[in-house]
């Protein structure tokens, strides 16, 4: 920007160090970047500044396009002029000088990137344990669409096909009043972290608790699917819930739970509630299909499932269910036609029909695999495989998603992978199952 930055000086007294600031102000110094090499200075014009105050030599030398600068030497002790191997020695200086500033520049600019860098690892630190706990607390489809979008996630409400679970334990005011609230948590922790377990199973994401009830929706492109889904994820919260009972026999009351589920379109979105001090978000699906779910949970007893008839259309016949007849559901202004779900030894067959898609069975099936998410692959094996379809174990199930399709290449020991793409449409202990575009040569 062509003004002085920095005059450092040996041997200047204070009136000879006042007349060169005033010369560097002034801009008079500006001039000496014309020259190169050594500059014996009274041989030179304009270098006045210099001149008055004793300077005989002027080496000149360049840091980058923006930073110049120069040393300026006075009368050598013995009083010998400068010579040409003088010249060169201190231009060797010079161009020293300039390199040392450089790497003294480059060593500062490195230091604050460090510092930035580490500042911003700890500020990406609390967004991971933040994201981390608030994940406890935020349905995992919000979770997904903020990841997808931060800065404007989709979260305006949309109708859409769902099923919706409610399931809420039978006389829990009775045990509140009977239990201390401390005892009362831990009995609700324990049956539904053994529910979550079935839920996520089969895909649902838990959208609400409210002390002794959850709401679950279940969503997929087929809805057959997500029906089937939440009805196996019905049956095995009636299964735990049993399993349960025998564990803490003993220590507390037998549970039963109401469970119903019901099928139909719904609103699913945010909704916004603002008020004079801040605002609050809730994420849920609304509308008569929820309400008729929850109305149905209430007609389930003695570990039954009671599902709506729109629901049972849907399942086909992989489960028996018992015709209840027309109801009249609270709020509910017409009739809702009601099944309740009996067959309890039809569970696993219905939910080896969801998982193996009955139109194509899988075989076991030995494969080395490998999976591609984004530009890094991870190696594990399939396990079973159909026409449409593959299992895939030892792969980084907590980096897929649902709904989200892979690059898959088997690994044939050939002349090459067998590559293909597929999307999970279930993830669980046994593995991820997923759904091939295109059909697999399985010989």
């Amino acid at each position: 920007e062509d003004r002085i930055e920095v005059i450092t000086h040996r041997g200047l007294d204070h009136d000879a160090a006042s007349e060169l600031a005033r010369a560097a102000e002034a801009g008079r110094l500006a001039q000496l970047q014309v020259w190169t090499g050594s500059v014996v200075l009274n041989e030179c014009h304009g270098a006045d500044a210099l001149s008055s105050i004793d300077v005989r030599v002027w080496i000149p030398f360049a840091v980058s396009e923006q930073l110049k600068g120069g040393i300026g030497l006075g009368e050598k002790l013995t009083g010998d002029p400068y010579t040409p191997d003088d010249s060169e020695l201190l231009v060797t200086l010079a161009n020293q000088t300039a390199v040392a500033i450089q790497n003294a520049k480059s060593r500062e600019e490195l230091v604050r990137y460090a510092e930035e860098l580490a500042e911003s690892l700890r500020r990406i630190q609390i967004l991971e344990s933040m994201k981390a706990n608030l994940a406890k607390f935020v349905p995992k489809t919000v979770r997904d669409l903020i990841e997808e979008s931060p800065e404007a996630p989709l979260l305006d409400k949309r109708e859409a096909d769902v099923s919706v679970l409610f399931a809420d334990i039978t006389g829990y005011t009775r045990l509140s009043s009977q239990l201390e609230m401390e005892r009362v948590n831990q009995l609700v922790e324990v049956y539904f972290g053994a529910f979550l377990d079935e839920i996520l199973k089969y895909g649902g994401d838990v959208n609400e608790t409210a002390g002794d009830g959850l709401m679950v929706i279940f969503r997929d492109p087929d809805p057959r699917r997500h029906a089937t889904a939440a009805v196996l994820a019905a049956l095995g919260i009636q299964r735990r819930t049993r399993e349960t009972n025998a564990t803490l026999e003993g220590f507390f009351e037998p549970v039963t739970m109401h469970v119903g589920v019901n099928s139909g379109i719904a609103s699913v979105g945010a909704t916004k509630i603002e008020g004079a001090v801040g605002t609050r978000w809730t994420y849920t699906a609304s509308g008569p299909t929820t309400n008729v779910a929850a109305r149905l949970a209430a007609l389930g007893e003695g570990g039954s499932i009671v599902i709506s008839e729109e629901t049972r259309h849907r399942l086909g016949d992989g489960f028996q269910a018992e015709d209840m007849g027309p109801q009249q559901l609270k709020n509910v202004p017409r009739t809702i036609r009601a099944y309740r779900l009996t067959a309890e030894e039809r569970e696993p067959a219905a939910a080896l029909a969801f998982a193996e898609r009955r139109r194509h069975p899988r075989r076991p099936v030995s494969w080395p695999i490998r999976v591609w998410i984004g530009e890094d692959s991870f190696d594990g094996h399939a396990v079973d495989a159909s026409i449409y379809g593959i299992c895939l174990a030892t792969v980084a199930k907590d980096m897929l998603k649902v709904g989200t399709s892979y690059r898959v290449e088997i690994l044939t020991g050939g002349d090459g992978p067998l590559p293909c793409t597929a999307e999970v449409r279930t993830l669980s202990d046994r593995g991820a199952g997923m759904e091939t575009k295109k059909p697999l040569r399985l010989n």
